[in-house]
């Protein structure tokens, strides 16, 4: 599948979640709200390193989420406008979690006196680079199936690898 087509069929996949989502009148009297925390992986590359197997505008990697195990993830960059990301966590079991992230990828900030030294990876100086971006869980399949949720953390960009990890709560129906 071809990166334009492989943007559309995720974009696709997305507008159905979020129409199915918005049918949801309220969680149900037994619906579990839960501490959500995730850390996500993703080598692009470097100097000194290959990059990145993902389609390009895309990242890929590792995805940790506490209490629901290990997957995989990939985030298809500008596709629900700019500075909104969508995030694919798929699952050991092959469970799903569809999640929007935003945060605009012109506000990554190199901290203290790091400056312009170093390098990221994806042409800005300074390393390491980091970013605030807000997490909406809008829906999942397996035993996530009908998440929801929200969550705040950082990117961290540093030598060749991002390590992105978000706190907030998911919803289970």
């Amino acid at each position: 599948m071809k990166t334009s087509e492989k943007k559309v069929y995720i974009t696709q996949l997305l507008a159905i979640a979020m129409a199915w989502a918005s049918f949801a009148v309220a969680p149900s009297a037994n619906a579990e709200t839960a501490v959500y925390h995730a850390t996500f992986i993703e080598a692009y590359g470097g100097p000194n390193a290959s990059l990145s197997a993902c389609a390009p505008g895309t990242s890929c990697g590792t995805a940790t989420v506490r209490q629901f195990g290990h997957g995989s993830t990939e985030v298809v960059f500008g596709a629900c406008g700019p500075g909104c990301q969508t995030r694919l966590v798929t699952f050991d079991d092959g469970s799903t979690l569809w999640i929007i992230e935003e945060g605009n990828l012109a506000d990554f900030q190199s901290p203290g006196a790091s400056g312009n030294h170093g390098y990221i990876g994806f042409g800005l100086p300074g390393n390491p680079q980091f970013l605030e971006i807000t997490q909406t869980i809008i829906s999942g399949t397996g035993r996530l199936a009908g998440a929801t949720g929200s969550a705040t953390g950082t990117v961290k960009v540093a030598g060749g690898v991002a390590v992105i990890a978000v706190s907030g709560t998911i919803t289970l129906p």
